[in-house]
């Protein structure tokens, strides 16, 4: 047994009945930046219980990450079961809880885990360049060779992201902020026929921003949008017709009338009580409704309800193609291609262009050609082999389709749509020669330009793509 003691931590290297080498660590071990452990010494580690908080087991899950560590890639962790309280939201991270690294359980599941890391080709990680995809498929072949198939999502509070728990907790475990290219990640991987949706979980809205859900609703002044706010009851006197608020009507700890000096002695006799009037501390506005305001926990930004991004929240589940594709390096590629190029269903094709309007540049837009295919033998079949073709002669673009319609889209900085329109209008016109040198009665009419208006809100421009002339 290697036995190493230093000043903020020790570790020592202990091999199992099957011959499994267990790296047992104390404190906070920088792993791959000491000397003394390599790779080939260890095969499995185990986290022992010393009292550390939450915060502290996290940092130390990611000095010893199986995710992005060189020396712990993909191995193995466990902890010890007394930390099961403390590990509360890193529960996805790590294989298990066991009291002494010697348990049996712990030596079935290591064996498991290894059988499935077998299977699948790993990462050079010290060799493939760093992105938010290379991380998510990283994300992807852990999961796998823990035999989490399916997207499980929950709604609970530590995951109101509306994500995985193993993407939540690694989120939350490395403090990193990737979720608007982790929902563009799970449209990507059912566009290659790598996931599928299995069914509706939720709608949610998050920040447009950061597009976390962590959200505060407050009530503001509609003049200065302060939320230090006076709420009071709004008294009607029968007998003068006065409506005002009621500390206006307090007069010796009674109530009299301020308009005719009438003391109120009975509600629903003498008054009533018909709303409550808000009075603002800030700058003594008075008004019946407030404003509603929301903040931001994640990127500390304030907006209005209306502003909020709307959505979905699906479960989904690696197809048989996926677990091959993801197994291998063949993903790698597939994967990392611009999603702005190639075919999308409709409903994705949708959604990229609801997540582009949140999250793209102010001088970025997107520019879509739109037309219809009609003529007696068009059919299903005639029209996706006409995109299929389409396809391959734009593959600089993003197309799809929906009830005869084809859509051509691509991105654009806004001084240069013009451009942009005149190169479609220019391919479109191409596209029109071979439509009538082919003389198959197929025809393409309707044609028309869409981009989002200056102000336009993006369900607007999401109903003008999808209404049908």
């Amino acid at each position: 047994m290697m036995d190493y003691s230093y000043k903020d931590y020790s570790y020592k290297i202990k091999t199992n009945l099957k011959g499994r080498k267990i790296l047992i660590v104390k404190g906070i071990v920088p792993l791959d930046a000491i000397n003394d452990v390599k790779s080939e010494d260890f095969d499995v580690v185990f986290i022992e219980d010393t009292g550390q908080s939450h915060y502290e087991l996290s940092y130390q899950l990611q000095n010893i990450s199986s995710i992005h560590g060189v020396k712990s890639h993909m191995k193995p962790r466990f902890l010890a079961s007394t930390l099961i309280a403390r590990a509360y939201q890193l529960k996805p991270l790590v294989d298990g809880f066991v009291s002494t690294p010697d348990d049996e359980k712990m030596s079935e599941r290591i064996e498991e885990i290894y059988d499935k890391l077998a299977l699948i080709e790993l990462f050079d990680i010290k060799e493939v360049k760093a992105n938010n995809y290379v991380y998510f498929l990283k994300l992807c072949k852990y999961a796998i060779s823990r035999g989490m198939y399916n997207f499980t999502i929950s709604l609970e509070e530590a995951y109101a992201k509306g994500h995985t728990a193993l993407f939540v907790a690694q989120q939350s475990n490395l403090f990193l902020n990737m979720k608007a290219d982790f929902v563009q990640f799970n449209y990507t991987l059912c566009e290659l026929g790598y996931a599928k949706q299995e069914s509706f979980i939720e709608r949610i809205h998050v920040c447009p921003h950061c597009k976390g859900s962590h959200l505060f609703y407050m009530e503001a002044c509609p003049k200065c949008s302060s939320s230090l706010l006076n709420e009071e009851p709004v008294l009607h006197h029968f007998r003068c017709a006065n409506i005002s608020p009621e500390s206006s009507y307090a007069y010796d700890g009674e109530l009299r009338c301020p308009k005719c000096h009438q003391m109120l002695r009975h509600i629903g006799v003498d008054y009533d009580r018909p709303s409550n009037v808000y009075t603002c501390q800030e700058c003594n506005h008075t008004f019946l409704h407030t404003r509603m305001k929301v903040y931001c926990t994640s990127c500390m930004k304030t907006m209005t309800p209306m502003e909020l991004m709307p959505q979905d929240i699906y479960s989904y589940e690696f197809t048989d193609e996926g677990l091959r594709a993801l197994s291998s390096n063949d993903a790698l590629l597939a994967v990392s291609k611009d999603i702005w190029s190639g075919y999308s269903r409709f409903d994705s094709f949708l959604s990229q262009i609801r997540l582009f309007s949140y999250s793209h540049e102010k001088n970025e837009t997107v520019l879509i050609n739109r037309f219809k295919i009609e003529g007696n033998e068009v059919k299903r079949e005639n029209i996706m082999d006409f995109v299929s073709y389409l396809q391959k002669r734009y593959y600089y673009h993003n197309i799809s389709y929906n009830h005869h319609y084809i859509y051509i889209a691509a991105k654009v900085q806004t001084d240069k749509l013009e451009m942009l329109k005149e190169q479609m209008n220019e391919e479109y016109l191409d596209l029109l020669r071979i439509v009538e040198l082919k003389q198959d009665g197929v025809k393409v009419v309707d044609q028309d330009y869409l981009y989002q208006y200056d102000g336009e809100k993006i369900d607007a421009f999401i109903s003008r793509i999808s209404k049908l002339n």
